[in-house]
C-alpha cells in the first residue's frame, strides 16, 4: 500500500514538473513560426528536433547538409548558429510537441499551438417596452479559433459580464451611449461595431443621423460616378449618351460617330453657300467704296 501510494504521488509530482517545464506558443494559421532552444555556451555540434517520438530536423557538424524529414523538407528550415527552427506557413496539423537536442541534451519542449484569428463579433439587440429592458447578443462562429475569450464594453468602459448575452435596464443605464463586444484569443482580436444605447434619445439620434450621413454619401459618391461616366462618354465620342442608338454595353456605344457622305456632302454644301455669301459682300462692300470715291 505505501509503494503504491509514493509511487502514484512520484507520477504526479513527475507530471507537474514535465508541465511546467513545457513551453506553450501559440500561433495563427498562416503563419510563420521560428521555435527557438535555450541558448548555449558551447560551440553547437549537433542539432536535432524531434515532433512527438518522430525525427523533424536532424544536423551535426560532420554533415555539410541539414537532413529534414516528411513535411519539413519543404516547410522548414533550421538555423546551425542557433539551433532555431523555422516553419513555414503552419497548419492545425503542426500543433505538436517539439523537443530539441542541442549537442545530444534535451532542451525545454516547446507545444505549439496553432489556431484560427477570432471573427468579427456581431450584436443583435431584442428590447422588451413593457419591462423596459433591452438584450444584447454577440455572436461570431468561433470554430477553430479555441480559447477565447468575451467582454463587454459600454462606451469605454469594460463591463464585467462575460457571456454572450448582456441584459440592459432603462432605469440603469441612461448615461449610457453605446455597447460593444470584443473577442479575443493568443494571436488575435476582434470589436463589434457599436451598438447605440436604445434607452438613451441622444444615442438615438446619433444612430438616426450617423444612418443619414451614411445614406448621403453613398448617395453622392454614385450620383458623381454616374455624372463622370457621362461627360466621359460625351468628351470621347462627340454625343450624349441619350443620342445614341446602342446600349452601355456594346462597343459602338463608346465609338466616334462617323459622318455618312449625304451628311459630309450636305456640310460641303453648307460651307460652299457660307463661303460664296462671304466674297459677294466682300464685292458689295468695294463696290460701295468706289461710288463714294466718284
Amino acid at each position: 500500500m505505501f509503494w503504491t501510494v509514493s509511487l502514484t504521488v512520484l507520477l504526479c509530482f513527475l507530471d507537474m514538473v514535465s508541465t511546467q517545464s513545457e513551453i506553450t506558443l501559440y500561433k495563427k494559421v498562416g503563419d510563420d513560426v521560428i521555435l527557438t532552444p535555450p541558448s548555449v555556451t558551447a560551440p553547437i555540434t549537433s542539432i536535432t528536433w524531434k515532433v512527438g517520438l518522430n525525427m523533424a530536423v536532424q544536423w551535426d557538424d560532420s554533415e555539410s547538409e541539414v537532413s529534414y524529414y516528411r513535411h519539413f523538407k519543404e516547410r522548414g528550415r533550421l538555423n546551425i548558429s542557433s539551433g532555431g527552427l523555422t516553419i513555414a506557413g503552419v497548419t492545425r496539423g503542426d500543433s505538436e510537441v517539439y523537443t530539441p537536442e542541442i549537442n545530444g541534451a534535451a532542451a525545454t519542449p516547446i507545444r505549439l499551438i496553432v489556431i484560427s484569428p477570432v471573427p468579427v463579433p456581431t450584436v443583435t439587440v431584442s428590447c422588451d417596452d413593457a419591462e423596459g429592458s433591452c438584450v444584447l447578443t454577440c455572436s461570431a462562429n468561433t470554430t477553430g479559433a479555441e480559447p477565447h475569450s468575451l467582454k463587454w464594453k459600454s462606451d469605454d468602459s469594460e463591463l464585467t459580464t462575460t457571456s454572450n448575452v448582456h441584459h440592459i435596464e432603462k432605469e440603469k443605464s441612461l448615461s449610457i451611449t453605446q455597447f460593444s463586444c470584443e473577442l479575443d484569443n493568443p494571436v488575435s482580436r476582434q470589436s463589434s461595431g457599436p451598438i447605440f444605447n436604445p434607452f438613451n434619445p441622444k444615442a438615438t439620434r446619433a444612430q438616426g443621423n450617423l444612418n443619414i450621413s451614411a445614406g448621403l454619401v453613398v448617395f453622392i459618391s454614385l450620383l458623381s460616378a454616374v455624372l463622370l461616366l457621362v461627360f466621359v462618354h460625351r468628351c470621347k465620342t462627340g454625343d450624349w449618351f441619350f443620342q445614341k442608338e446602342y446600349m452601355p454595353w456594346t462597343a459602338d456605344f463608346w465609338r466616334k460617330k462617323e459622318s455618312t457622305p449625304a451628311e459630309a456632302s450636305a456640310t460641303n454644301g453648307t460651307t460652299a453657300r457660307q463661303e460664296n455669301r462671304q466674297e459677294e459682300t466682300a464685292r458689295n462692300q468695294d463696290a460701295g467704296d468706289d461710288l463714294r470715291v466718284y
